[in-house]
């Protein structure tokens, strides 16, 4: 039962001596205790001795996910577990308690509003637990359309990883295997938090493998597919604005989601600069688009269209450039990629009786807004653009900060390179959708 002053320094080296679990006890704050596993896993416990003069262990959290210091590290949490032994309180008794009341549902909710809040992807994960784990909104209600595996009424006591694969191979069995490695990936990480934060003791989904093997998608529409998808875009069954954002996805080479929420105070038209802040870009990094002839002339017709809605329905005009209806939140990616997948039918053919062949999105092989920016990001290369330069356009890290010079040091934003290679691409644009039989969707001029 060694007894050491411990440091960070101290605690990323220490290991069990001889084979064994090893306690370290803390100088520093009574009772305060790192176990080291003879695998290496670090855990925080305080201990304390209960009036029957049994002696306690109240599990913390794990190293690092807990850290040493600061208001909520391990020092922190020992002093205040103290301090309840102090006024007669049992902490182990209170956390099983408590874990024998909490639900998944609240479970849910707590990692939302703690840990996810402002954060780009907020709404999309929120969506998916609430649908596919808790089956409850925010205020409890039963969600109409859940997932059939949905847990949320489980004490978090009783919590399994039985349980969590029940939730994640219901969405797998209605065909949405996509959704069910996201919905893993969410599950996983709002676990390894509560684990951290000491609401669960151990990591139940360590180990546990995606629901559905995935690949990297290579689709890249060719240039007669781009030419036949833009002259159907205008007959298909979606709103103009869900289009916009569509045909600038194409334009731009951004993300759907950035697209669609994208507002007006990032937009300097006058200069052709759309912003995207730091909190919105999925790198984390401010990214600034130069906006082509056609670009702007796209997001002239849609402020306008918004404007005069505004009007119409004598309401504030949203800060949104693409705000769904209600106008009291942008369109969402999600909303988008299924807007898309909507347009995906069947394509048959009459021999002695229809046979079907495959499907089409738009007259062309299925496709996701996704590849729209793969597709223009492929073109630009074609067209001779470097790829560093394509990568600035796309605002991928392994091109832009791959290391410490063009992280710290390398301030050159390649403005002006960004804008040839989008203007280069607008050019190619213009001339399939034009040339390649395709007439270009009238663009009402609007005066920024």
């Amino acid at each position: 039962m060694p007894q050491v002053e411990l440091s960070d320094k101290f605690c990323r080296a220490a290991k069990a001596s001889g084979g064994a679990k090893t306690d370290y006890f803390d100088t520093t704050v009574k009772g305060l205790c790192l176990r080291v596993s003879a695998a290496g896993m670090k855990t925080w416990h305080a201990v304390y001795s209960k009036p029957d003069g049994k002696r306690a262990w109240l599990k913390l959290g794990r190293y690092p996910d807990v850290p040493l210091g600061g208001n909520t590290g391990a020092r922190q949490r020992a002093r205040d577990a103290r301090a309840k032994v102090s006024e007669g309180g049992d902490p182990v008794a209170e956390k099983k308690a408590q874990a024998s009341a909490q639900t998944v549902r609240d479970l849910v909710e707590n990692y939302l509003s703690r840990r996810i809040t402002g954060r780009r992807s907020y709404a999309e994960v929120a969506r998916r637990l609430r649908k596919n784990v808790s089956g409850c909104d925010l205020d409890g209600n039963t969600i109409e359309g859940r997932s059939v595996g949905c847990i949320g009424n489980l004490k978090l006591a009783d919590l399994h990883r039985r349980d969590i694969t029940k939730a994640i191979d219901a969405v797998k069995d209605r065909g949405a295997g996509t959704e069910a490695n996201r919905v893993f990936e969410d599950v996983r990480a709002m676990v390894r938090w509560a684990r951290g934060r000491g609401d669960l003791d151990d990591n139940i989904v360590e180990g546990m493998s995606k629901p559905t093997a995935t690949k990297d998608r290579e689709r890249v529409l060719l240039a007669d597919e781009i030419a036949a998808m833009w002259a159907a875009l205008p007959h298909t069954d979606m709103r103009e604005a869900t289009r916009r954002v569509l045909r600038l996805c194409l334009v731009t080479a951004q993300r759907v989601g950035e697209v669609a929420g994208m507002t007006r105070a990032e937009l300097d038209l006058q200069r052709a600069l759309w912003t995207i802040p730091a909190a919105r870009a999925k790198n984390g990094r401010e990214h600034v688009v130069p906006l082509s002839d056609m670009a702007l002339r796209i997001l002239r017709e849609q402020i306008a269209d918004v404007d005069a809605l505004s009007a119409r329905k004598r309401r504030d005009v949203p800060g949104f450039v693409f705000p769904a209806p209600g106008a009291r939140a942008p369109v969402t990616g999600a909303s988008v990629a299924k807007a898309v997948k909507r347009e995906e039918k069947p394509v048959t053919v009459s021999v002695t009786e229809p046979v079907t062949l495959s499907v089409a999105t738009m007259g062309v092989a299925p496709w996701t807004p996704h590849d729209l920016r793969r597709t223009a990001a492929t073109c630009m290369e074609e067209l001779g653009v470097s790829p560093f330069v394509v990568g600035h356009v796309l605002n991928h890290v392994s091109a832009t900060k791959a290391t410490v010079t063009s992280r710290v040091y390398a301030r050159y934003d390649y403005a002006k390179e960004k804008r040839e290679a989008l203007e280069l691409w607008e050019a190619r644009l213009m001339s399939l959708v034009v040339d390649g039989g395709a007439k270009v969707v009238p663009l009402r001029a609007v005066s920024s």
